[in-house]
């Protein structure tokens, strides 16, 4: 099994060709519900303010949910006992990856809220207010076998930073900041250690976890942000 390396295919089939109990840390955004915009007056540049319901190609919600329990199958057995994960989701939906990472064999320890100080506006014509806060469920395979204390005031379940902006931003629509990656990795990994990501998308747990000097195995299926990632990671130095 190669590390440091991007595989540009289905998660659920390169999971399965990795060997038992080799992974410390997953750390990952599945591709949850994802809402569209479409020709919404004068919010043109955001494309991902809630007007409609997708599942990124899958034909249900049921295929989808089948699919992803799938992986955390496999993520369970992947991982070492002692190995913490991360996995990012809407607010409509953390109450059910809580159920499903316990059924697949991990534990569930904290729901993790993190604050958009930029969100994208809410359309006014649909009266709601504006998705500023996403969740990360934190789970473990017992109990977990790392974990680096930082100072009090930066242990909470709780974490801000604005969206993507700048020359961070990628094409990907959720890409996760830098910001909201490095203290779940520092806090969960170890140098030397292996981090996984089965929905790499933009590359940013494979770009974070080489800049802390963490060992990273990522799949991404679409050739675009296999691409983007791929070319972010050539420009973190060695």
């Amino acid at each position: 099994m190669e590390v440091n390396v991007i595989y540009h295919q289905s998660c659920l089939e390169g999971l399965k060709l990795m060997p038992d109990e080799c992974v410390d840390l997953i750390f990952t955004d599945p591709p949850y519900y994802q809402f569209r915009a479409k020709n919404v007056q004068g919010l043109k540049k955001h494309t991902d303010i809630v007007t409609e319901f997708g599942f990124d190609g899958f034909k249900s919600e049921e295929e989808y949910l089948r699919f992803l329990e799938d992986v955390l199958i496999e993520c369970f057995r992947v991982c070492k006992p002692g190995g913490s994960g991360y996995l990012w989701c809407g607010d409509d939906f953390v109450s059910y990856l809580n159920r499903m990472v316990e059924r697949v064999g991990f534990q569930f320890r904290k729901v993790i809220h993190w604050h958009k100080t930029n969100p994208f506006p809410a359309i006014f014509t649909r009266k709601m207010y504006s998705n500023s806060m996403e969740m990360v469920v934190h789970f473990s395979k017992g109990s977990p076998k790392t974990w680096n204390n930082k100072p009090v005031n930066e242990m909470h379940n709780f974490i801000q930073s604005p969206i993507c902006m700048g020359k961070e931003r990628s094409k990907h629509k959720t890409q996760k900041p830098l910001k909201v990656c490095f203290p779940f990795i520092e806090i969960s990994s170890n140098e030397g250690d292996l981090v996984l990501d089965p929905f790499l998308g933009s590359g940013s747990t494979a770009v974070a976890s080489k800049m802390l000097k963490r060992n990273y195995i990522g799949y991404e299926l679409s050739e675009e942000f296999y691409l983007i990632a791929s070319k972010r990671l050539e420009q973190v130095p060695e």
